[in-house]
């Protein structure tokens, strides 16, 4: 790419999938905290840092870290001009460089063409991420092709073969002169079943009229119990009683959650629509000091898994971002529940009005979005009978 002898930065480069990003800026700050100078950039696309303006090749960002790249569509930055990125690093000490992209899911199998990795790269890191473990392949990987490998449950061992047969051994033919080697997120599934002391409020939504139903489909039987049950159990199987809040109208549900123990708040606004009850619940997790954040529940998915909920709302604490949703299809279609770290979002959710759910707090935000993604029947609604 350019005259070795100008050479002055290490160059590295993160490839797969879920971790890159995090990877990399534990790298720029080990240099930073040497006192040395480091960018980011990137060969596809990377978030573009607050404060980049249209035009700006160089961001600086936060914790001395600075951003290179092309200012694009979404909150993005693309890959710099070749002579930006000669200047970068000649100028740096340290360029870490994101050279694949997998539309936030966990694991990838690169097609022909990926990743792409500047010719004088001196490290190629190749990052899996250990949250798809225990879950089906098909859901988590991106670019899953059953031709080119089997489906399954993801284990570690399955992470660091994908790693290697897809990425290492054919980057090390054609990197001979990189470091080349498997860096796992750091992410411990281990971990997941520890609900106990969890800083979050499941809130589950039953205040709805069930208008396209025809009449109140909460109380209507669903697989031998009331609809609302399944996803209250779920909720309360995966993150305990105690983290968890139920809003509704519905008297019958209230005198039913007093028997078991559960908080139930009584919604007198459900007219207004979902914001009512969102309002309420966002109330009632303020309430808690132990919450940092609200989860919402639909109360008419009845097929959402109690280990979905709970690897969900356990990744979402631990990727440290904003907001969280569930995402499904080839479209990657963002869907409930919805979770909201209550320091950021309080404000927004007591705000809210009329019957558009949250959703609509999140999405101006792609980047403080923790995406989980899970099969479409797990988040299948019941809207007819």
């Amino acid at each position: 790419m350019r005259n070795m002898a100008q050479k002055r930065a290490i160059i590295i480069t993160a490839v797969g999938a879920g971790g890159k990003s995090t990877y990399l800026k534990h790298r720029a700050l080990d240099y930073v905290r040497r006192g040395l100078r480091a960018a980011v950039t990137t060969t596809t696309h990377i978030c573009a840092p607050e404060g980049s303006r249209e035009g700006e090749y160089l961001i600086h960002g936060t914790d001395g870290i600075d951003y290179v790249g092309t200012p694009a569509a979404g909150e993005k930055l693309s890959a710099p001009p070749a002579d930006v990125l000669e200047a970068v690093c000649r100028e740096y000490d340290a360029v870490l460089v994101e050279g694949d992209g997998s539309h936030c899911m966990p694991v990838k199998i690169p097609r022909p063409g990926e990743p792409v990795i500047p010719e004088d790269t001196d490290e190629i890191a190749v990052v899996m991420g250990r949250q798809a473990i225990g879950r089906r392949l098909e859901v988590v990987c991106h670019r899953y092709d059953p031709g080119r490998l089997p489906g399954g449950i993801v284990t570690d061992q399955m992470l660091e073969q994908i790693a290697r047969e897809f990425y290492i051994a054919p980057l090390r033919e054609r990197y001979p002169r990189a470091k080349v080697f498997y860096s796992p997120s750091a992410y411990e599934p281990e971990k997941m079943n520890q609900t106990a002391s969890l800083p979050v409020t499941a809130v589950v939504l039953a205040s709805g009229f069930g208008r396209r139903y025809g009449g109140n489909k909460l109380l209507a039987e669903y697989d031998g119990k009331p609809l609302y049950r399944h996803v209250l159990d779920h909720v309360t199987g995966a993150l305990g009683k105690e983290h968890t809040v139920v809003v509704t109208q519905y008297r019958e549900i209230m005198d039913e959650m007093a028997k078991e123990g559960i908080c139930a708040l009584y919604n007198e606004y459900a007219a207004e629509g979902i914001s009512a009850s969102i309002r309420i619940g966002t109330q009632e997790a303020l309430r808690r000091e132990t919450s940092e954040a609200v989860v919402f529940f639909a109360a008419d998915m009845p097929c959402l898994a109690q280990d979905e909920i709970r690897r969900y709302v356990h990744q979402f604490l631990w990727s440290g971002k904003n907001y969280g949703c569930m995402e499904s299809g080839p479209e990657h279609i963002m869907t409930n529940p919805g979770a909201f770290r209550l320091k950021e979002a309080a404000g927004s959710l007591l705000q809210l009005s009329g019957d558009r759910g949250a959703m609509r707090i999140m999405k101006p935000h792609p980047h403080e979005i923790y995406r989980y993604q899970t099969a479409e029947e797990e988040v299948r609604d019941i809207d007819v009978r």
